[in-house]
């Protein structure tokens, strides 16, 4: 066989070959049928990561546990600068009763919300309620201050001044107050009615529906 004619019969042979070899191929991809990249779905603007925690879900039960507030009080931790947070690790603390607690927060809470009158409001009622009266005042007064018509603050100015310091005369001007502001405040006859009766004849306060917080009855 001459030279020329095995080359030729080597190329034809490497041709075929890979003919063979690309038509493998071709036959494996029709196959495995049509193909979705993983990545197809996956926006190319993912959701930033929220830097602050919100402490517990929406809907959580009521926090009664040390294990529940030990959660807020790391979300507090994490975001010390948020407000909302601290006031609302606060507002729990009220409403488990622990005043002296929710009085350090509170206080934290104006440190970063200074001029809020419900906060003052809020933290003058943990104040009461923790045998503190006199700083109890100090802060509805403070709060009258910034708004000389906020209903609770004068409301609670004759609950603390007639419970709290046993003074009938600052508990009455504190109610003539009210009355010019909120005419109709619908608690105005029974705040007359406590002042008017000796101390011994007055009711415990009690707690209102609404903001239990602001308002001590």
């Amino acid at each position: 066989m001459k030279k020329g004619n095995v080359w030729i019969g080597l190329i034809g042979l490497v041709v075929g070959g890979l003919i063979g070899y690309l038509a493998g191929v071709q036959s494996a991809w029709k196959d495995r049928g049509p193909q979705v990249d993983e990545h197809t779905h996956t926006s190319s603007n993912p959701p930033a990561e929220t830097s602050q925690p919100q402490g517990l879900p929406e809907g959580h039960p009521p926090v009664t546990t040390e294990a529940d507030f030990e959660t807020l009080k790391k979300a507090v931790e994490q975001a010390p600068q948020n407000a909302a947070l601290v006031t609302n690790l606060a507002n729990k603390y009220y409403d488990a009763g622990r005043y002296e607690e929710a009085i350090r927060y509170y206080q934290r809470a104006l440190t970063l919300n200074a001029r809020s009158v419900s906060l003052m409001t809020d933290l003058g009622t943990a104040l009461f309620y923790a045998g503190r009266p006199d700083e109890a005042i100090s802060f509805y007064n403070r709060s009258l201050e910034i708004d000389p018509r906020h209903v609770q603050s004068l409301h609670n100015l004759v609950i603390v001044n007639l419970q709290g310091k046993k003074d009938p005369a600052a508990a009455k001007s504190a109610l003539e107050r009210l009355k010019s502001v909120d005419p109709g405040n619908s608690s105005i006859a029974n705040l007359a009615r406590m002042i008017d009766e000796p101390a011994s004849k007055a009711g415990p306060s009690q707690q209102p529906s609404g903001n239990t917080r602001q308002r001590i009855f």
